[in-house]
């Protein structure tokens, strides 16, 4: 499911049209990261955590080339979720 189908379902369970369904994952999506570049987690009680994890610098092989090549440090936003299923 892409992110415009995601948003349509959201419209017809909520009532709400597709620009507030759209509007609302935008401010979601740039409060989570806000929060959790600033060294915050955001967790989600019954459904999992947000968090900022940070990627060691490593060494890889260009298969084709057979050269050695130094992956930089990253930062990036990571999702755990709870293992909890929600009963149907």
């Amino acid at each position: 499911m892409n992110k415009q189908e995601f948003v349509s379902v959201l419209a017809k369970k909520t009532n709400l049209s597709k620009s507030k369904c759209d509007l609302f994952l935008r401010c979601f999506k740039e409060t989570v990261f806000d929060v959790c570049y600033k060294g915050g987690e955001v967790v989600w009680r019954d459904f999992g955590k947000f968090l900022l994890k940070e990627r060691k610098a490593r060494k890889y092989l260009n298969p084709q080339t057979k050269r050695y090549y130094i992956a930089s440090p990253k930062r990036a936003i990571a999702f755990k979720s709870f293992n909890k299923m929600p009963e149907s």
